[in-house]
């Protein structure tokens, strides 16, 4: 008996010292760093990048214009094309109709445009082209399913004096930011995004990582703050519309901010006191000191439809809102404190 049981520990023991030395001299196994990176991660990162750049770098360009004999570079999305032309979307930031404005496919072909409609309110605006030759339009995303942490790019119109096109690279930081501009009253819906971008690169399209616009880039950051803002794809739809149905952008304004309940979290709904069976509707979380509504609604406040339009989230609010003019007066149905009741508001 005792013979049989050291032949069989004398037998574990060979075993632990075979399986030791496999495991050890695996080559799949990884090693220690021995000082050189790993240079398949990287590359296969890189070409991704890439790749994504290369398939969408033919449907961006260079916007150019000259004011008072000032060269002015810009970045611009070819956007849509119908019988009367190509449309490319761009931001406003000078006199694109005093001494003309010319746009720049990648190609460097240089085509002469004309200036469709600017909306003051985003900056944005509208020009058409006649091109000679076939042009790719840029792929898009619903912005509502964009999330913080998400990675995206920036990409420029190719320079015409260097002939490099920029691209910069960072995360989303604040999804479906409401953002007011000086002068206006109207909350647009902004990407901010935590990358570095230049002058020349505003216009330009924000991608997810699969080469989708997600945005268009109108602000830069200024200072130390690193984040530039970028319209919302839903929202840059509606003003594509506007702008060339109708050559320019009216809309009425409510003046707060809101949030769709169908995006909250449970205990974010428990600390709120909404109903965890209320899953639409827009919850009011900031009301500007010169609204109509001030005096009307209150911060927390759900609006669950307007006139006879049901709310299901906040693009629903918006494309309604594009849908009145300055001094419309709108009906809600809202929930406060768990109760409804109907209140009137005068657009501004």
């Amino acid at each position: 008996m005792k013979k049989w049981m050291l032949a069989v520990l004398a037998g574990l023991l060979l075993w632990n010292a075979a399986l030791t030395y496999f495991i050890f001299n695996d080559p799949k196994q990884p090693r220690e760093n021995s000082g050189s990176e790993p240079e398949s991660v990287v590359v296969d990162y890189s070409n991704d990048l890439s790749e994504m750049a290369e398939d969408v770098r033919s449907s961006i360009v260079t916007v150019e214009t000259w004011t008072s004999g000032i060269r002015h570079i810009t970045s611009g999305i070819v956007y849509a094309r119908d019988d009367s032309g190509v449309y490319v979307l761009t931001c406003d930031q000078s006199g694109y109709d005093e001494e003309g404005v010319r746009v720049i496919f990648d190609s460097s072909a240089s085509v002469e445009a004309e200036y469709v409609a600017g909306d003051e309110d985003t900056g944005v605006c509208l020009l058409r082209v006649n091109p000679s030759f076939e042009v790719s339009l840029i792929r898009t995303a619903s912005s509502s399913l964009v999330r913080q942490g998400e990675y995206a790019a920036v990409l420029g119109g190719r320079s015409p004096l260097s002939q490099s096109a920029p691209m910069s690279y960072g995360i989303v930081s604040r999804p479906s930011q409401r953002r007011i501009f000086a002068g206006s009253s109207w909350f647009a819906t902004t990407i901010d995004f935590d990358g570095n971008v230049t002058g020349e690169m505003m216009g330009g399209p924000v991608l997810n990582i699969g080469g989708q616009m997600i945005g268009m880039m109108i602000t830069r950051s200024y200072g130390g703050d690193r984040m530039g803002s970028a319209i919302c794809s839903n929202e840059l739809k509606i003003l594509y519309d506007e702008m060339k149905e109708n050559r320019e952008v009216t809309r009425g304004a409510l003046c707060v901010t809101v949030r769709s309940v169908s995006s909250m979290r449970a205990y974010e709904k428990s600390e709120r006191n909404i109903k965890l069976d209320v899953t639409s509707g827009v919850m009011v979380t900031y009301i500007a000191d010169n609204s109509e509504a001030l005096n009307v609604l209150k911060e927390g406040d759900i609006l669950m439809s307007m006139d006879t339009v049901q709310l299901s989230d906040e693009s629903v609010l918006m494309q309604e809102l594009y849908e009145h003019q300055p001094g419309d007066e709108v009906h809600f149905s809202i929930l406060r404190n768990n109760e409804t009741m109907e209140v009137s508001v005068i657009l501004q």
